[in-house]
């Protein structure tokens, strides 16, 4: 059996400014795919099997700082001022994990597009070379601004900037995406030997590799396909990408567990959302995080599901519809221009066309509760807090004022809504 690797500290580097991205919000909390930079890379380290990280901050650290006590309160966060470059970065966090046994994963804070599985295989590879240093890699068509990978074979022989870089150098395709596994105790021993021999005055991390190189440590370069993962966010035009990539990837997820998406290119699912088999997700359908919804489903045209929403099995959840933190019941059918917000919707409900639960009334969020069986004429407007009872029908129009609830079996009509008694309904 093979010896088991050793344990990995993560540094994600999140001090710079983002300068290109033109915005006062650090560049590592704007939005992508439902949640900030950031916490894309923190889920994928997780995912990864890395327990233990760190963060380096600098640019709105106050903002950073608070968003990751928000989100783990276990990572650590070290500070970087002023930002000269990702070898300053990490020798600020030197004493951090000084005393480290295992390795350091070193990686920017803005390249939010790695598969947790791509980690994974590089610390393995890492492992199996007895390196001290691995690079993770992508062969691009486009290598501008990139630094440049300069291999011997297996063995990697440094890493050149891109303005640092001659013709020459320039021409090769494989590019250093900015992610790193160090022997922790060799890269504090060279890190210190680095100097800010450039055009930009600052320490590269990149030059700790030709150090490596220099004394006889194996450098190696973990390659993988297709660059898509490696992409950094610099731009809002790489953001726009980068939402594209992740997107694509839980698509595909979902896709091999047996839903059908008719429009990948018009349908957004966010990480983490649970669909059942044989669901059936419509063209310009959009699916916020901690959403679950269960097998044979029909969501969209048009249909938005807000985080928190629970959806059961053989729900239709049609054109223009959106759902908020609500639950729906089993055979439930809401299909046309419906608002449902904080709800809780029994099984096999018929919710008419232009159903509104008002769900605000300027201070608090209320609750509405409509049992099994119910019917909903179209246009009714429930004003929460109210309950509807099983079986009952709400004439088209209805307005149920808060407060009341009404009785299994009835039927309302009207504005306000008013019981329709037994035997007036048989005259009728």
């Amino acid at each position: 059996m093979a010896p088991a690797n050793k344990p990995v500290l993560a540094l994600l580097l999140a001090a710079g400014k983002g300068t290109r991205m033109k915005s006062r919000v650090p560049k590592v909390l704007h939005a992508l795919a439902g949640k900030p930079i950031l916490g894309h890379l923190l889920e994928v380290l997780t995912r990864a099997g890395i327990t233990k990280k760190a963060v380096v901050v600098g640019h709105g650290e106050k903002e950073v700082r608070s968003f990751i006590n928000k989100t783990d309160s276990k990572v650590e966060t070290v500070r970087q001022v002023p930002q000269l470059g990702t070898g300053h970065a990490v020798l600020c966090a030197g004493k951090m994990f000084r005393n480290w046994k295992g390795n350091l994963l070193v990686m920017p804070g803005d390249a939010p597009c790695v598969k947790p599985n791509t980690l994974r295989r590089m610390m393995d590879a890492h492992e199996r070379a007895g390196a001290a240093a691995t690079i993770l890699t992508s062969e691009v068509k486009n290598p501008f601004g990139y630094g440049r990978v300069l291999r011997n074979g297996e063995e990697v022989l440094g890493i050149r900037e891109h303005l640092d870089a001659n013709e020459g150098e320039r021409e090769i395709s494989e590019i250093n995406s900015g992610i790193y596994l160090f022997d922790t105790g060799k890269l504090l021993q060279y890190l210190a030997k680095v100097k800010a021999d450039n055009k930009k005055r600052e320490y590269y991390l990149t030059d700790v590799i030709e150090a490596f190189v220099g004394a006889g440590e194996s450098v190696r370069a973990h390659k993988i396909e297709p660059e898509r993962e490696i992409l950094g966010v610099n731009t809002r035009k790489e953001l726009s990408v980068a939402h594209q990539i992740l997107n694509d990837q839980e698509l595909e997820r979902h896709s091999q567990a047996g839903v059908t998406i008719l429009d990948p290119d018009q349908t957004v699912i966010a990480k983490g959302v649970k669909i059942g088999r044989d669901s059936v997700i419509h063209p310009f359908s959009w699916i916020e995080g901690d959403v679950i919804i269960g097998a044979k489903c029909e969501i969209g045209p048009f249909a938005k599901i807000r985080s928190g929403s629970r959806i059961a099995d053989q729900v239709v959840v049609g054109s223009f519809v959106e759902v908020v933190r609500t639950k729906i019941g089993s055979k439930t059918l809401v299909k046309h221009l419906t608002y449902l917000g904080d709800a809780q919707i029994g099984k096999k409900v018929n919710v008419g066309a232009g159903t509104i639960t008002a769900n605000f009334n300027g201070k608090t969020k209320n609750k509405t509760v409509i049992r099994d069986g119910a019917f909903i004429g179209c246009d009714t407007i429930l004003i929460a807090p109210v309950t509807v009872g099983k079986r009952v029908k709400t004439g088209a129009g209805a307005v149920l004022p808060a407060g009341q609830n009404i009785p299994a079996g009835k039927t309302v009509v009207g504005i306000p809504a008013k019981l329709v008694e037994k035997n007036k309904r048989k005259a009728k």
